[in-house]
């Protein structure tokens, strides 16, 4: 009986020295004046029971928790309910730890409230974990933010890039053009019908508009050609039309060597512009499908406006007499298939030789 009675207090003190070694506790009077902690509360406050006894629990209220916190909790628990919530404290020290608090009345043997007490579980690392969470979320929400506009101003230079290299390669295309006594609209004119007969014949919109941008080279090689020749205001002699004709591979080889995408349908529409759909063009004798659809296009685009314009050697062509050589020039000098297109369009590219006119 003896040895089970002290083997029962033996157990009951290991209970009551691990409750005080690893919980945070604390009991209050009514008026929340501190009368026990555990040795778990001073550890994690690092003030001993000597400088919390008596005092109530403000001595580790840290400045951060609102007063509406504690007006509710005081609510809570004076109605005689649990209140349950998290609660910043200050240490002795200066350091901050959080803690889970279940605050509650407790009544004596007869049922008369005497007092509170309250259970916590610190909560620290959590609260850390938390904040650094929200720390990183924004960190991350700048870095979008910083993502966004450096993306929207490489997408602006990019723009601007791409401007400059149109207004480049435009101005080169007019350089040709302009030392065979052409008018820069020729280029416009030029590059107005290759993208719109681009997109009458379904080729998307990037690859529209890339050629609009590539057609002006067409002549580019014409840099290369001496002005007796070029301007020469008679007929060509046959050794001055072998000469002129090279403006093609001038043109090619002056564009090849670039990586970029518009640079190379450039130099494809220089050195292809001249070819026949039936493989009696220059300067390869390219047939049918072996001829870029680029320099398809362009070749009707550039033959219509040269027919309509005036030059040092011959006067513009009426409308009827430039729509009935298309027709007959069909399936050997152009591309059938775009000429009937072409024809079956012909106000729509009138329209903008109206609007580009050299008047």
């Amino acid at each position: 009986m003896q040895d089970d009675f002290l083997s029962s207090a033996i157990d009951l003190k290991y209970i009551l020295d691990s409750f005080n070694k690893n919980v945070i506790f604390s009991a209050t009077d009514l008026s929340g004046k501190i009368l026990y902690v555990s040795d778990a509360f001073c550890e994690i406050s690092k003030y001993n029971a000597d400088e919390l006894i008596g005092k109530n629990h403000n001595i580790v209220r840290h400045p951060d928790v609102p007063d509406t916190l504690f007006e509710e909790l005081w609510r809570t628990i004076k109605a005689g309910k649990r209140w349950v919530g998290e609660i910043k404290n200050r240490a002795k020290d200066g350091s901050d730890y959080w803690v889970l608090a279940h605050i509650e009345p407790y009544f004596d043997a007869k049922g008369k409230h005497i007092g509170y007490h309250a259970l916590r579980h610190n909560i620290t690392n959590q609260k850390k974990i938390e904040k650094l969470k929200e720390e990183i979320e924004s960190i991350n929400e700048y870095l979008e933010v910083e993502v966004e506009k450096r993306v929207v101003e490489v997408v602006a230079l990019n723009k601007e890039i791409r401007e400059t290299q149109k207004e480049i390669i435009f101005t080169m295309g007019a350089i040709g053009e302009i030392r065979s006594k052409e008018t820069g609209n020729h280029v416009k004119r030029v590059a107005e019908y290759s993208k719109l007969l681009a997109k009458y014949c379904g080729i998307d919109n990037y690859y529209a508009e890339m050629l609009k941008e590539a057609s002006p080279m067409h002549d580019i090689g014409k840099i290369g050609i001496a002005d007796s020749i070029l301007n020469k205001p008679s007929k060509l002699t046959f050794e001055e039309k072998e000469i002129m004709n090279t403006h093609t591979t001038l043109g090619y080889d002056m564009l090849r060597h670039s990586d970029k995408e518009l640079l190379q349908i450039a130099a494809t529409i220089a050195y292809e512009h001249h070819e026949k759909y039936d493989g009696s063009g220059y300067p390869r004798g390219l047939q049918g499908e072996e001829i870029s659809i680029y320099a398809r296009i362009t070749a009707i685009a550039d033959v219509f406006d040269a027919l309509g314009s005036s030059r040092v050697y011959k006067k513009a062509w009426r409308d009827e007499d430039i729509f009935k050589m298309f027709e007959e020039e069909k399936g050997k000098h152009f591309d059938p298939t775009l000429i009937d297109i072409f024809l079956n369009n012909r106000d729509d590219f009138l329209k903008i030789r109206d609007r580009f006119s050299d008047c």
